[in-house]
């Protein structure tokens, strides 16, 4: 039996549907940031309606404040190469490409299928579900070991990324 949903989850769904669809079907770069935009709020929206308030606004503030400004960022940055770019012919195989057309669809079935045993959960939410206070003593008390861990791992990218710029900086004084 399907979970039921309601008229607006079943809209914000649509929503959240064609505006991915808006981010990689587009052709310019902005235009698929926006579309990345109403992506994210339509998610963050979702959210809401799931009683998860937190994940909301966090959703809100770093994906469409902080990393939107960064794509926004990278392609004003790298504009004339998206015109070159565009000035080549595609060489893609269409035989590769019907591959991954049906590769897709093919998981989207499989996904479909999957969903179809899911029940709708019956019981009432705990008060504090999704509050800040309960989201902190999960990370900090319930699964403190893996949330330090991914700390490690990403103090351990931050250096190796300084590393490799400073190498490739050294690289090319020595070459001018």
């Amino acid at each position: 039996m399907l979970p039921s949903a309601t008229t607006a989850q079943w809209i914000l769904g649509m929503i959240l549907v064609l505006s991915s669809l808006g981010v990689i079907m587009v052709r310019k770069p902005v235009h698929a940031c926006l579309s990345f935009l109403l992506t994210l709020l339509s998610l963050a929206t979702l959210y809401l309606q799931l009683s998860a308030e937190f994940i909301a606004v966090i959703q809100i503030l770093v994906y469409a404040g902080a990393i939107l400004v960064i794509f926004m960022f990278v392609i004003i940055l790298f504009q004339d190469a998206h015109q070159k770019i565009e000035e080549e012919e595609p060489k893609s195989s269409k035989v590769l490409l019907s591959l991954a057309g049906i590769a897709f669809i093919l998981s989207f079935g499989l996904l479909a299928r999957q969903l179809m045993g899911l029940v709708s959960m019956n019981e009432k939410l705990p008060a504090d579900y999704g509050t800040v206070q309960a989201i902190g003593k999960s990370l900090y008390i319930d699964f403190f070991f893996p949330f330090e861990a991914i700390v490690m791992v990403f103090l351990v990218a931050i250096v190796g990324a300084l590393y490799i710029g400073k190498k490739s900086d050294a690289i090319q004084i020595e070459e001018d």
